[in-house]
């Protein structure tokens, strides 16, 4: 088991994960399924929130920068709420 994470590798590991998000947010702002799902946005908030602790620890661990941290956490926040806003004007 490898002990020691490089920048570069925690990077390519958030990238990863925050596309990972991106597709499940996109699928379902494809499928508008926020007013049908209800579950959906217990199931974002849980995604952003643990993708969320994930940048945390890697921002206190010296792998990433603060700014970097909060870049990749207000991406994510922002297709959100650009989703919301399009279901939104759809109804």
């Amino acid at each position: 088991m490898q002990e020691i994470v490089t920048r570069q590798e925690m990077l390519k590991i958030l990238q990863a994960d925050s596309e990972k998000i991106r597709v499940l947010l996109d699928k379902q702002r494809n499928l508008l399924c926020l007013s049908q799902c209800p579950a959906f946005e217990e199931v974002a908030d849980t995604q952003l929130f643990g993708f969320s602790k994930e940048v945390h620890l890697a921002e206190r661990c010296g792998l990433i920068t603060l700014n970097e941290a909060q870049q990749m956490i207000q991406d994510l926040e922002h297709l959100l709420s650009s989703i919301y806003v399009s279901v939104g004007e759809d109804e």
